[in-house]
């Protein structure tokens, strides 16, 4: 597929990555695949522009013959090729490095397939058409985070290593066994990961501050009875037999790593723990220690839930319009396939009607579009923050803007109230202060009645400014107020009246917090919501 590429390079756009990763790149090679010789060409370039060496390929299944013969440090793909789509060869070369970082570029419409590529292990994706700093911050980014896995992974293994040298030292070195024992819990306790060493009589030799805590014993030491008393599960929720937990598979002479269980704390709460474990063995053979190493991944296992399942809304929103789209443009292929004159007055097709169809493509192109910048600004603003351009801003002139740019309809619904003191001034970012406002007028137009009116009004509150929207809607459930400016969430009766992501609070609350500011709602079932924002006053 055809991907164009824009070269426009923005000052200091990507100079955090750049610092960062010219310090400990020597030429890393970029894997370029694209059916496309141009887009090809394009991005080859860019990329040696900035340092990096390139191979590129034409399809998938040169792509892999490449990466057979001296694999990557990156591969940047696109997304419908033939022979093999990008998906198919993301799958295929983490058959051959897990690790490989894999970007996908794709187009807008194709947010499935993008769902799709990053469940099959991409790293990121673009959205053509590419801008040179995009492919850069995405590029740069990838290799970063391989960077600091390998980094970990060394470390990970430098301690295992280092733990089963000190043992051995100890018993070899009788006379240094006091010195060594001080140095090896000097480095347990300040580990992050848990460290477990036990006799094969049942003694727990060792067990560092990090275990205690992952299992749920943060005052002392356990026994390996204690632990053994601790429910364990495997992932599909059976119980461990004794011979599958971790301590004791050690014991046996077993080693394993990346084993993966669920642990059931004394206090009821279950934790998914990835354990690694090995055993150090006399002359005979016989087992004198075991070591396993525990990492705590349940935080990291309920965002990669949440992740999927915002994956999965963001595609059921984005396909109710894209399907509108492909309707119209459907019954509009249908005409013009009405080739005779005969058939068009058996079976006409009027031009008022093909402009609405096409408005109705076009609003939901719209639609979608707005979806995607929204989730694009509030994953930058998640990650990165944003900078304002602060100067005084008259709240009541921002709010009649806003109004100014409805259509008549629903203008004329919003009435504007303000206290006579005087003019209600903020120091902000006009532009960003404004979105929060549209975003709150546009919600108490859309989940109230038709006729409904809705008040902006304006007024000081001490040292502050306040803006307050108020609605005849549909109101809110006390159990949603809490959580109604988290990202993703959408109350069920708001789910039921419009579509939508569940970011535009979020994005408000982030915007008004930025100015020192606070967002609050007031609400009450069927019979409407308030929401207030307040900032500090400008008085210069």
């Amino acid at each position: 597929m055809s991907a164009s590429v824009t070269t426009e390079r923005k000052n200091g756009a990507n100079g955090w990555a750049t610092d960062t990763l010219d310090k400990t790149r020597s030429r890393q090679r970029i894997l370029v695949v694209d059916d496309d010789v141009g887009s090809r060409t394009a991005l080859d370039a860019l990329l040696r522009v900035d340092g990096f060496e390139t191979s590129h390929a034409g399809d998938g299944e040169a792509a892999l013959a490449d990466a057979a013969r001296e694999l990557p440090d990156l591969v940047l793909t696109d997304l419908q090729m033939p022979v093999m789509d990008g998906v198919t060869l993301c799958q295929r070369l983490h058959e051959l490095d897990r690790d490989l970082p894999v970007i996908i570029m794709t187009a807008h419409s194709d947010m499935q397939s993008v769902i799709d590529s990053l469940r099959a292990g991409a790293e990121d994706y673009l959205i053509k058409p590419v801008l040179a700093d995009a492919v850069l911050w995405c590029v740069k980014r990838a290799l970063g985070r391989r960077a600091a896995i390998r980094e970990q992974e060394v470390v990970r293994r430098a301690l295992n290593e280092q733990l089963v040298l000190s043992i051995i030292r100890e018993q070899e070195h009788a006379d240094a066994e006091a010195l060594q024992r001080a140095q090896l819990n000097a480095l347990l306790e300040n580990l992050s990961e848990g460290v477990a060493i036990a006799e094969p009589s049942g003694r727990i030799a060792m067990i560092n501050p990090a275990a205690r805590a992952m299992l749920g014993f943060w005052d002392e030491a356990p026994s390996i009875r204690a632990l053994h008393a601790l429910e364990a599960r495997d992932l599909e929720g059976r119980s461990l037999e004794p011979g599958q937990r971790p301590l004791l598979r050690a014991l046996l002479g077993g080693q394993f790593t990346d084993y993966e269980v669920i642990r059931v704390r004394p206090n009821g709460e279950p934790r998914r723990i990835v354990t690694t474990g090995t055993s150090v063995k006399d002359a005979d053979g016989k087992v004198t220690l075991a070591i396993v190493v525990f990492r705590d991944v349940t935080d990291q296992r309920r965002l990669e839930l949440q992740r999927d399942e915002h994956l999965a809304l963001i595609s059921h929103d984005l396909r109710n319009p894209l399907s509108t789209i492909l309707m119209a443009l459907s019954l509009l292929g249908s005409a013009e396939q009405q080739h005779s004159a005969e058939q068009q007055r058996e079976h006409p097709f009027p031009l008022t009607r093909r402009v609405k169809l096409v408005e109705r493509a076009e609003r939901n192109a719209r639609r979608m579009g707005a979806m995607l910048n929204e989730l694009t600004e509030a994953m930058k603003l998640a990650s990165r923050g944003f900078e304002l351009c602060c100067a005084p801003c008259d709240l009541r002139a921002l709010v009649a803007g806003v109004v100014d740019s409805l259509d008549d309809a629903r203008a004329q619904r919003i009435s504007i109230e303000t206290d006579a003191a005087c003019p209600c001034i903020a120091l902000g970012d006009a532009s960003r202060l404004e979105r929060v406002i549209a975003n709150l007028l546009t919600n108490a137009l859309k989940y109230s009645a038709d006729d409904a009116p809705v008040i902006a009004r304006l007024a000081h509150d001490g040292g502050s400014v306040a803006i307050e929207v108020v609605d005849r809607g549909i109101g809110i459930a006390p159990e949603s107020v809490g959580l109604l400016f988290g990202r993703y969430y959408r109350t069920t009766a708001g789910k039921a009246h419009a579509s939508g992501l569940g970011l535009g609070l979020y994005i408000s609350r982030l915007i008004v917090e930025a100015h020192g500011g606070k967002v609050a709602v007031s609400s009450e079932v069927d019979k409407g919501s308030t929401f207030k924002v307040t900032l500090p006053s400008h008085t210069g």
